[in-house]
């Protein structure tokens, strides 16, 4: 008589974080632990961040990092860690904060368009090989002095600092809200999402926002400005000629201004050693639009290519 219940067996209680309450000052923080990658441990409070983790070691690490990795997955630098783990606190010189960079440059490529020309959808933007592409849905077309307006306008986003929050939202609400703001591509994108699975929504600024998976650096300005829009080009809705055509944005971005120009130095040198721009240089033929991949050979061109 008197005593308490024996329990049957642990309960894992949620963080008061997660449950969006807020623990009474006599409750007793409930803690995670860290491991560095020097095997050192060291235990934080639930819901502390990888900028809080930097920030307790030096405010110079701190500065110094854009992205952090728990357990081998990169997560935003100010996102709640949601666990604890092995963690590692990356910054620009990582190979994967170099993906990261692109990707986050091809959303200022989207909102700086949108702001230029409104009315335009967005679709999709992902990285490929040394750079980024995003897809627009507009009546009228791009044309290529309009890459020079457009860069200088993501210039002047990097500049305003645009602070990039992360947002868990609700499937059919996310549906409703992109459908309202126009952004029907956007809306049928969340509407192919299992029902179950958490949509992420990235902030980037007061006004504007994409729907996205992440991660993504803190703000805008730590994009830079080691970026350049390459060119322009057409392309379907989902890949399929079926669909709406719409038009793709190419761009390059890169951790470091010298590393933009190394890059555009073998671009132009690359060029310099296109056979189709020397063959016709040295009279030995020429292409057609007309035929496109075909070779029209000149006489001497044609004796060449007899010997």
């Amino acid at each position: 008589a008197g005593e308490f219940p024996r329990l049957q067996a642990a309960v894992q209680v949620p963080s008061f974080r997660r449950l969006g309450l807020r623990p009474a000052a006599s409750e007793v923080n409930m803690m995670i632990e860290l491991q560095f990658p020097d095997g050192s441990r060291r235990e934080y409070p639930d819901g502390s961040s990888a900028r809080d983790v930097a920030a307790a070691i030096s405010k110079s690490l701190e500065k110094r990092t854009i992205l952090a990795r728990l357990d081998g997955v990169l997560i935003d630098f100010d996102r709640p860690l949601p666990s604890g783990g092995k963690i590692e606190l990356v910054g620009r010189d990582d190979p994967e904060a170099l993906d990261v960079i692109r990707h986050d440059t091809a959303h200022i490529l989207a909102e700086a368009v949108q702001e230029l020309f409104p009315g335009t959808q967005v679709t999709i933007g992902p990285n490929v090989e040394d750079g980024f592409y995003y897809d627009f849905a507009r009546e009228e077309p791009f044309n290529l002095d309009d890459l020079a307006v457009i860069e200088q306008r993501m210039k002047e986003i990097v500049d305003r600092d645009e602070k990039i929050v992360r947002e868990e939202v609700a499937r059919d609400a996310a549906i409703a809200d992109f459908k309202a703001m126009g952004e029907h591509y956007k809306a049928e994108i969340i509407e192919s999402i299992p029902a179950g699975e958490t949509v992420t929504v990235y902030h980037q600024g007061p006004k504007w926002k994409d729907l996205c998976r992440g991660p993504h650096l803190p703000s805008t300005k730590h994009v830079g400005k080691a970026f350049k829009l390459t060119k322009l080009a057409g392309a379907y809705w989902r890949g399929d000629q079926a669909n709406a055509q719409l038009q793709r944005i190419y761009g390059t971005a890169w951790a470091s201004e010298e590393d933009l120009a190394a890059y555009l130095t073998r671009l132009e040198e690359a060029e310099r050693r296109d056979h189709r721009k020397l063959g016709q240089l040295m009279d030995l033929f020429h292409i057609q639009e007309e035929g496109k991949g075909m070779i029209f050979w000149h006489p001497k061109g044609w004796r060449l290519y007899r010997t």
